[in-house]
């Protein structure tokens, strides 16, 4: 009788993250987190740690990025790369999530790179209020949170406009 072994290489693991994010499987995207995965998120200095955590993280992820699409993967150097592209509160964003694999095969290291600064600041409003810790902190994120979008709306169009982004 064969055994049946799941792949646990670096690179199979991304194409099995990958496919649990692209039909939204919770709970198989928590499956491939390691316990003490740590996420370093672009909106905050400290990083997200524990599988705990960062599930619930990615499950709001899941919830609030709407048309998410994965355009590319591979990798480089010991990290496997997912790139994205999703709509969040009505804006359009890109990212990248690069992550390193351990031997066990379990996912031990998420870097999220998200672009352009409205869209992340639309991403920081959409996803704060999920990972309060309760009413009053969800109030306070959505507070801060909101303003910064509709200032980098209205900065996104005049900035080019002020800064060289050509020479000649």
């Amino acid at each position: 009788m064969a055994v049946d072994t799941v792949d646990t290489g670096p690179a199979a693991v991304r194409r099995r993250m990958r496919e649990a994010m692209e039909t939204h499987d919770h709970a198989a995207v928590v499956s491939l987190l390691a316990p003490d995965v740590a996420l370093r998120s672009p909106i905050i200095g400290t990083a997200f740690e524990g599988r705990e955590a960062v599930g619930a993280l990615l499950g709001a992820v899941l919830e609030e990025f709407k048309g998410s699409n994965y355009t590319g993967d591979g990798e480089v150097g010991d990290r496997q790369v997912l790139h994205f592209s999703a709509r969040v509160r009505g804006l359009d964003i890109d990212g990248v999530d690069a992550m390193r694999v351990n031997d066990e095969g379990l996912v031990e290291h998420i870097q999220v790179y998200i672009r352009p600064m409205v869209g992340l600041a639309a991403v920081a409003a959409a996803l704060g209020p999920h990972l309060a810790r309760g009413p009053v902190q969800r109030v306070l994120v959505s507070a801060l949170t909101i303003p910064l979008v509709g200032l980098l709306k209205l900065a996104e169009p005049l900035i080019p406009r002020l800064v060289w982004l050509r020479r000649g």
